[in-house]
């Protein structure tokens, strides 16, 4: 049995043919001839995003950023916005470091802040682990209830997370811990996200 490799046709409408809306048009959409700072990473992020903000409120989400993109990322973010946190989670460039500095272990997701928006920015809600076996070990419940009651070992997994892959500058471990299966992969890991 042959697989098809070819490419199924673009959906069409009444307008024939339609594209699918790059990052660049959307950002320059959004901007409405406002100066953007983030216009200048579109091209690193873009194979990562999920989709395309619809409204001048909304963000663009990325998952699956590599360590390649974080070390393109680490020189064209202005250093300011290197330190920039959501919420309780590790700085952005503190993300990207651990990305490089562990190609095969790490992987980061987030969110871009489009330019209309006065806070405009590139944000790094968490990291996907991969191919760390040591973490397996750890018993991780999802229950309501105090640790200590439960025998979750979250705060121990967080710990052992945060010295692996130098990610100290975090106010507290992730809101939610899973486990995780690539899509384009197979490979299996654990996912961390800052609500």
């Amino acid at each position: 049995m042959s697989l098809d490799t070819t490419p199924a046709p673009a959906p069409t409408g009444p307008g024939g043919p339609r594209s699918r809306e790059t990052l660049e048009q959307c950002w320059r959409r959004l901007a409405d001839g406002r100066p953007s700072w983030t216009a200048e990473l579109l091209d690193v992020v873009e194979p990562y995003v999920l989709g395309r903000p619809a409204h001048p409120g909304d963000v663009a989400r990325y998952r699956d950023l590599p360590w390649t993109a974080a070390a393109a990322l680490l020189h064209r973010v202005p250093a300011g916005h290197l330190r920039d946190k959501q919420n309780a989670a590790p700085s952005l460039g503190s993300v990207l470091v651990a990305a490089v500095g562990h190609p095969r272990e790490v992987e980061v997701h987030g969110y871009l802040v489009p330019p209309c928006r006065p806070d405009e920015r590139i944000a790094a809600e968490g990291i996907v682990v991969y191919d760390h076996p040591e973490l397996d070990e750890f018993r991780l419940l999802d229950e309501d209830g105090p640790c200590s009651e439960t025998g979750c070992e979250c705060r121990a997994f967080w710990s052992s997370v945060q010295a692996s892959f130098g990610l100290e500058d975090a106010g507290a471990g992730p809101q939610v811990i899973a486990p995780r299966t690539c899509r384009r992969t197979g490979r299996t890991g654990w996912y961390l996200w800052w609500t």
